[in-house]
């Protein structure tokens, strides 16, 4: 479903004449921001490929969508997260680099990679915004009535809209689902390689 798709399901199910569009599309932004807090599916990964310089060193500037790790590979080597305190207790020099931490926007390698060496981050991004109103996003796609439902919350908010409660049963519903439907999709994964040399258990 397109953006005026969403938005008209939302002021059908609503039915009130005294909202607007564009109160509407506010309405579907706070659903959108809600969803991609908690939402972490395959179709929001994400992938930058960087190559350490000598300027940068060991710094890795996050992208502008980013919400959270995945994974981080340099070398071949599936990089440890750990916390500020205990990173600086690492060596910052050594062979290759073996943990990251985050400080502010970009995160920190130790020990420090040499100069050439191509480091491959995979993240999860933020769910795309709406160009217009025929313009998509894969949440618009395959869920469709998350977004319609997760509005329909912050709709009853703002009227006061006694249904909420019937609202928020449906949105955590789906939510599950979608949930659910990623985490089945990962045990595939997981399932169809023999022997991996990475490990998610971080």
């Amino acid at each position: 479903m397109n953006k005026s798709q969403i938005r008209s399901q939302l002021l059908a199910l609503l039915n009130r004449n005294d909202c607007s569009n564009e109160l509407a599309d506010t309405f579907i932004e706070q659903s959108v921001a809600r969803i991609q807090r908690v939402l972490r599916v395959p179709a929001m990964e994400q992938s930058v490929q960087y190559t350490i310089n000598a300027i940068a060193g060991d710094t890795l500037v996050l992208p502008s969508d980013f919400l959270n790790m995945k994974l981080l590979i340099s070398q071949d080597t599936l990089l440890e997260y750990v916390d500020p305190q205990r990173f600086f207790s690492y060596p910052k020099t050594g062979a290759a680099a073996s943990v990251y931490t985050r400080m502010q926007g970009a995160l920190k390698l130790r020990p420090v990679p040499p100069a050439g060496t191509e480091v491959l981050m995979i993240y999860h991004g933020e769910i795309p915004d709406f160009t217009g109103d025929t313009s998509t996003t894969f949440l618009s796609e395959i869920a469709p009535d998350l977004l319609v439902y997760g509005a329909l919350t912050y709709a009853s908010d703002y009227f006061v809209d006694e249904r909420k409660p019937l609202f928020e049963e449906t949105y955590a519903r789906v939510f599950a689902e979608l949930q659910e439907q990623a985490y089945m999709a990962e045990m595939e994964q997981s399932s169809m390689r023999m022997a991996s040399p990475y490990s998610t258990d971080y």
